[in-house]
C-alpha cells in the first residue's frame, strides 16, 4: 500500500509514514506522532473492502497517518496507484487552471457522471478557488506564477456512481505555468525539488492546446497572418513535449494522453468543428477523429505524430471550460458558464482504472 502526500509529492509506504493514536496518547496524556511500522497492528477487512490500519494495542482504534516529510496529515482511504497523479500541460494561457476548476465543479455533483468527488485532500479547494477568482471578479485570470509550480497541487478522492460496491481512488494535479514547463529542463533541482518528485509519479497526461490560437491560425491559413501568440503558443508546445518526452524515455513508461483542444466554443459556429459542442449527441469517436483533423487542418501535423510517438495511448478530445469567450475586464457570473465536454479527458484516463477496482 502507498499513500501519497500531495504537498511533498511522495508516494508513502508504511515505513516512511509517522502514525498517532489516540487511545495510546490518552492513557500517557502526551500527543506525538511515531513511525507507522511501530504502531500499526494488522486489522482483518471485510471482504472487497480496503484493510484498516490501527493500533497494535489497541486493535479496534484506527490510526492517524501523516507524511514523514512534512507531517500534513494523510487520508487512509486516498491509496496511490499509477494513474493517480496526471500532469496538466499546456502553453501560457491554454487554460490549464480554468479546466481543473470546473472539472471541479462537474464532479461535486453526480450529474449522471460515472464519477464524482466524495472528498478534497488538504487545501486543494483553497488553493483552486485563490487561483480563478480575479477571472470571477474582473474577467482577467490571474497568470500563473514561477513558484507556483512548487506550491499548487489538488488532489480529490473520487467516487464511482453508477456501480456496486462503490470503488474509489486517489486523483491528484500539479499547478504549474507554461513557462516552467517549458523551461523544464533547465529547472534548478534543489529549488524544484517537488516539482520533480512529481514528475517521477505521473501516470498520465492531459496536454492541453489553445482553441483561440488553432482558430487563429486556421485564419492565417485563409489569407490573414497568424499572431504572434499562436506562433509563441505552437513553440511552447514542442518545447514542452521535448521536455516531457527524455523524462518518459527514461522510465520506458507507456504513459498515456489525452490531447484536449480548450476554449473549443471558438470553433462551434464552424459546421466542420459542430461536434465539439456540448448538446452535440455526435459519439465520442466522432469528436476525437474531429480534434485531430483539426490539428492536422491548423498546422500541428509534427505534433500530431509527435504524441503517437511519445505515448503508449493517445486521445484527441475537444472541450470548454465556460461554453463561452471570456472578455477581459468583464466578470464573469459563475450562472452564465456552461461547461462542454469537460469531464471526458479525465473519464478516458482513468474511468476503467476506477472501474477495476484499482485503487
Amino acid at each position: 500500500m502507498r499513500y501519497l502526500c500531495k504537498d511533498c509529492w511522495i508516494a508513502h509506504t508504511p515505513a516512511t509514514l509517522l502514525a498517532r493514536c489516540h487511545v495510546c496518547d490518552a492513557n500517557a496524556h502526551i500527543q506525538r506522532l511515531d513511525p507507522l511500522e511501530s504502531l500499526a497492528g494488522t486489522a482483518q477487512p471485510a471482504p472487497g473492502e480496503r484493510p484498516e490500519l490501527v493500533c497494535r494495542r489497541h486493535p479496534t482504534e484506527p490510526l492517524d497517518i501523516f507524511c514523514g516529510e512534512c507531517r500534513r496529515p494523510l487520508s487512509p482511504r486516498t491509496l496511490f496507484n499509477d494513474r493517480s497523479v496526471i500532469a496538466v500541460l499546456g502553453a501560457t494561457g491554454s487554460g490549464k487552471t480554468s479546466l481543473l476548476w470546473v472539472l471541479n465543479q462537474r464532479l461535486r455533483g453526480a450529474n449522471g457522471l460515472p464519477l464524482q468527488i466524495r472528498q478534497s485532500l488538504g487545501d486543494s479547494d483553497e488553493q483552486l478557488e485563490q487561483a480563478v477568482r480575479d477571472l470571477y471578479i474582473s474577467g482577467q485570470a490571474r497568470a500563473t506564477a514561477r513558484q507556483d509550480a512548487i506550491a499548487r497541487n489538488y488532489a480529490w478522492e473520487l467516487m464511482t456512481t453508477l456501480q456496486r460496491p462503490r470503488r474509489s481512488a486517489l486523483v491528484a494535479f500539479h499547478d504549474a505555468a507554461g513557462e516552467v514547463w517549458n523551461d523544464l529542463d533547465r529547472l534548478p533541482r534543489e529549488e524544484f525539488e517537488r516539482l520533480y518528485r512529481y514528475l517521477d509519479l505521473v501516470g498520465s497526461v492531459i496536454f492541453l492546446i489553445d482553441g483561440e490560437r488553432l482558430a487563429e491560425t486556421l485564419a492565417g491559413a485563409q489569407g490573414r497572418r497568424p499572431t504572434a501568440q499562436a506562433q509563441q503558443a505552437e513553440a511552447q508546445e514542442i518545447a514542452i513535449l521535448d521536455a516531457i518526452e527524455r523524462r518518459l524515455k527514461l522510465r520506458r513508461s507507456e504513459t498515456p494522453v489525452a490531447v484536449v483542444i480548450s476554449k473549443a466554443d471558438v470553433l462551434w459556429d464552424d459546421p466542420r468543428w459542430a461536434v465539439f459542442r456540448g448538446e452535440s449527441d455526435a459519439p465520442l469517436a466522432d469528436v476525437q477523429a474531429a480534434a485531430r483533423a483539426l490539428l492536422e487542418a491548423a498546422g500541428r501535423g509534427a505534433i500530431v505524430n509527435a504524441f503517437d510517438q511519445v505515448f503508449g495511448a493517445t486521445g484527441y478530445f475537444a472541450v470548454s471550460a465556460f461554453g463561452r469567450s471570456v472578455v477581459a475586464g468583464e466578470p464573469l457570473a459563475f450562472d452564465t458558464i456552461r461547461p462542454a465536454r469537460i469531464e471526458e479527458p479525465l473519464l478516458a484516463l482513468i474511468g476503467d482504472e476506477v472501474a477495476d477496482g484499482i485503487a
